[in-house]
């Protein structure tokens, strides 16, 4: 189960990423500005490298959520792939995300200030990806190793 919890978790994780590009497009139109200057390792890069870079960390993330909850399945902490325990799973990554992961990497609490706003944000785009990992997960019910 492990394995197709960490390509449900990629999957769903390359679905909200597309959806977070295409959002402003239909948006209210205020566009956040970054204004850190992307180091990365002490070496400073291309704003295109530190969004690749992103990205990448992204998809990486969503994936390890994804085997974390698949292998919490299979070590019965959680009962099953239903939509209110990976609910709960899409809190618990959005209370890391936004108190582990983002303050390492300059946002929040020990960097740039967001808006008031932002912890909304996080907890939808989570919830989101909670729901997008329930219905993919779903769609491989037979499989087991």
């Amino acid at each position: 189960m492990v394995p197709l919890g960490l390509a449900a978790g990629v999957i769903a994780g390359a679905i909200t990423l597309f959806l977070a590009h295409l959002a402003p497009v239909f948006g209210a139109g205020n566009f956040v500005k970054d204004l850190d200057e992307p180091y990365l390792f002490g070496r400073e890069i291309s704003r295109r490298e530190a969004h690749l870079v992103g990205v990448l960390m992204h998809l990486l993330m969503n994936a390890a959520f994804g085997g974390m909850y698949a292998y919490l399945v299979v070590a019965g902490v959680f009962s099953d792939f239903s939509l209110m325990p990976i609910l709960g799973w899409g809190l618990l990554v959005t209370l890391f995300m936004g108190g582990v992961v983002m303050p390492i990497e300059g946002h929040g609490v020990f960097g740039v200030r967001e808006d008031a706003w932002f912890p909304v944000d996080l907890i939808l785009a989570y919830a989101g990806w909670a729901i997008v990992f329930w219905w993919i997960i779903r769609l491989w019910p037979n499989y087991s190793f």
